[in-house]
């Protein structure tokens, strides 16, 4: 099965009208969604970043309703990522200064798990050997 893991930003991107990215998150979500684009993993941290930042500025319910659209998409897939992820990110934020934690969480989980691909309008993840970032609504598998 293809799959690719999503950045905070596309999922708040779908969340917030007026972000700047909005358009070409919702046409991102949307793929994955219909089955157009590569099932996407959500970790914990992905959702917990995400969930936070629209509860924090946009409203709870708006959150909630994030929640629950990622909960039940056949093309999203949330889950818990290993313990190993959390002390592999630890190392990675600490030597790597151009990224935040959560992106970090992103990187170790991608590592371990063998994953290449992520969907993500951050660029600090270009500087990662072993992970290519999409900014766009494409299947890099076909």
């Amino acid at each position: 099965m293809a799959v690719a893991v999503v950045d905070t930003g596309v999922l708040v991107g779908t969340a917030d009208a007026d972000d700047e990215h909005h358009d070409t998150a919702m046409e991102i979500v949307r793929g994955m969604d219909h089955g157009d684009l590569p099932t996407a993993r959500v970790t914990n941290y992905i959702a917990l970043e995400t969930l936070n930042w629209i509860h924090n500025r946009r409203r709870h319910e708006k959150a909630v309703e994030t929640y629950e659209r990622l909960n039940q998409s056949a093309g999203f897939e949330i889950l818990h990522a290993a313990q190993k992820d959390f002390t592999s990110a630890l190392t990675l934020f600490q030597t790597c200064d151009s990224l935040s934690f959560g992106d970090a969480t992103i990187a170790a989980y991608m590592k371990r798990e063998n994953i290449e691909h992520l969907y993500s309008f951050d660029d600090d993840f270009d500087t990662l050997d072993g992970i290519k970032r999409l900014n766009a609504a494409v299947d890099p598998y076909n």
